[in-house]
Order: C-alpha cells, then structure tokens, then sequence
C-alpha cells in the first residue's frame, strides 16, 4: 500500500482512487467554467478527504458545492447540455428586464 501526502495530510491508495475518480469526473463536468477549476475542485476534495470521506459520488458533490450546485438534480441531464450554458439562463431568466 502506498501512502500519498497531500497538503500535509497522509491518504491511502483507496483515497486516492476514490479522489481522482471524483476529480476526473467534476473536471468534465466543470470543463467550461475556466482555468481555475481544476484548483478549486482539488481544494474540495482534499478537504472533504481529509474529513474521511471516502466515496467518490459524495467527493465529487462536495467539490461541485463550490460552484453553487447544493442539488445534483441541477445538472443538465442531455450530454450535449453545457452546465455553463445551462447556469446562464437559470441566472437570465431570474433577472427582471
């Protein structure tokens, strides 16, 4: 078994699978939203790790929280959908004019 330190912080070959599967998937998820995701999501991550979460479905809901999606549901479903796009007429349509 090898152990990985991050940010201080010792995780298994299981964390670090479960972390990188989470990472992975939030990156494609989140491909849209700039350059400074794949940091952000890290963050979340390590974060939620450090606090002994393990799966990699809660990890990458946890990174996700960051960019304001509390509900998972609020993932466009279609694969040709863009969650940018998608977040930008929710935010259009909720502004008077």
């Amino acid at each position: 078994m090898n152990i990985i330190p991050i940010q201080n912080v010792c995780f298994d070959d299981a964390a670090t699978l479960a972390m990188g599967e989470a990472f992975h998937r939030a990156c494609k998820t989140l491909r849209n939203f700039g350059s400074a995701v794949p940091a952000i999501i890290a963050d979340r991550i390590i974060e939620a790790a450090k606090n002994g979460e393990r799966d990699p479905s809660r990890l990458y809901e946890q990174a996700l929280k960051a960019f304001g999606f509390e509900n998972m549901s609020m993932l466009p479903r279609s694969p040709l959908s863009q969650p940018l796009l998608w977040y930008r007429t929710q935010r259009d349509l909720r502004q008077p004019g």
